[in-house]
């Protein structure tokens, strides 16, 4: 059965946001580093913590030119997914990894039925598994074509389909699975360039979490309009049950106090690159009630951006999403990225004070910054995510 409570999530947050880059004169930068909490006490009572690269440039995320032309060149290839979490899809087995060559339904199946889809996906999945195989270093053999038919989670966090979800079509290769340690070291070390591996920051956090015994690596390539989107994820599942969103520290599950951006970016003036994506999935609808660093609500100005802060992308309701922008800034500290949540009625009005204001409402303690008290702000259309989802399940 698929493991419940995996989720590898990846971020095109920057590519969205690109106008205002133009209007702003910020330099344009192809690569992005994420780092991203999912807080999912509703279904699967567990945080999901990765640290993911994204890139619209081959060069950043170096994929064989010749694998690339055969993805372009069919245009029904949505998205090509290596990843050794096991458990792909239902049948393969938790000691195996899986190359998942995705499809959607609807424009495989024409007049005829499932044996068409399946038939038709496997023939142009095998024209590709080759290279794939030669660019991720496997011997990967094929197993089933699995179509999913179930929405889950992936129907509340607006999945694309691209990668997987209702309506998609995966043609899945197995071999057998190799530890994270090793996968990152081996091909970190060829798909990655050398400046982006030495430029640190959110890298090294990758490396760390890569020598855990519980983390998963996924690399993907998504179809994105007349380009491709590259991704480089690992990513780990903490179990919690009994689970508190009622006061978050957004680092602790990474073990670290701090986190600083790549030098990659040093000279450059690309504020919007590097991004920590907090998710949180209640039991219960809830709302942000207060954060350590002040609130962006126009990413239009450019005095704005510059600043470090939170930008409210769904601050309240049955999934709370928020987005951390570094700003000038070159580290944040954990105390830095503190979020508070309370239950919400989804008819309480809200007031909006300033971190200049809210001083005597919540004492400052060693541990915490000024906390500003947040009005419920819906921003939509500016930021987005598209999350690579597997076998979630409501509890009921």
């Amino acid at each position: 059965m698929v493991k419940t409570g995996l989720l590898l999530g990846i971020m095109v947050f920057s590519l969205l946001i690109m106008p205002f880059a133009d209007a702003q004169q910020f330099e344009k930068a192809t690569f992005q580093e994420s780092a991203t909490i999912i807080y999912n006490q509703k279904f699967s009572e567990s945080v999901i913590v990765s640290i993911g690269f994204e890139t619209t440039s081959n060069d950043e995320i170096r994929i064989s030119d010749e694998t690339i032309e055969k993805i372009n060149s069919n245009k029904k290839i949505k998205s090509v997914v290596f990843t050794n979490a096991g458990e792909c899809v239902i049948g393969v087995t938790t000691e195996q990894q899986c190359i998942m060559i995705n499809f959607r339904y609807e424009e495989l199946r024409g007049d005829g039925g499932i044996r068409i889809v399946q038939e038709s996906a496997k023939e142009m999945a095998n024209v590709l598994i080759d290279n794939l195989n030669e660019d991720f270093r496997v011997e990967a053999k094929f197993h089933s074509v699995f179509i999913h038919m179930k929405e889950g989670v992936s129907e509340l966090l607006k999945t694309s389909g691209a990668i997987t979800g209702k309506g998609s079509v995966s043609v899945t290769y197995v071999t057998d699975k190799r530890a994270t340690n090793f996968l990152f070291t081996d091909l970190a070390g060829t798909l990655i360039p050398k400046e982006i591996r030495d430029g640190g920051g959110f890298y090294n956090i990758s490396e760390k979490m890569s020598k855990d015994d519980d983390s998963v690596i996924s690399i993907s390539v998504v179809r994105n309009g007349n380009s491709n989107l590259y991704m480089f994820k690992v990513a780990q599942e903490i179990k919690e049950k009994n689970m508190d969103v009622a006061s978050i520290n957004v680092l602790e599950n990474f073990g670290i106090d701090e986190i600083s951006r790549t030098d990659y970016f040093d000279k450059k003036n690309v504020p919007l690159n590097s991004v920590i994506h907090l998710v949180i999935i209640p039991d219960e609808n809830r709302k942000v009630n207060a954060i350590s660093t002040h609130a962006i609500t126009d990413l239009t100005k450019i005095e704005n951006v510059m600043k470090k802060g939170w930008f409210l992308n769904s601050p309240a309701g049955e999934i709370i999403d928020l987005r951390f922008l570094f700003g000038e800034t070159k580290t944040i500290l954990a105390k830095e990225l503190l979020v508070e949540t309370v239950p919400w009625d989804m008819q309480s009005e809200m007031t909006l004070y300033s971190v200049e204001d809210i001083e005597e409402k919540i004492p400052k303690t060693e541990d915490q910054s000024q906390y500003a008290i947040l009005a419920l702000i819906i921003l939509a259309g500016i930021g987005a995510a598209i999350f690579y989802l597997k076998g979630y399940k409501p509890k009921h």
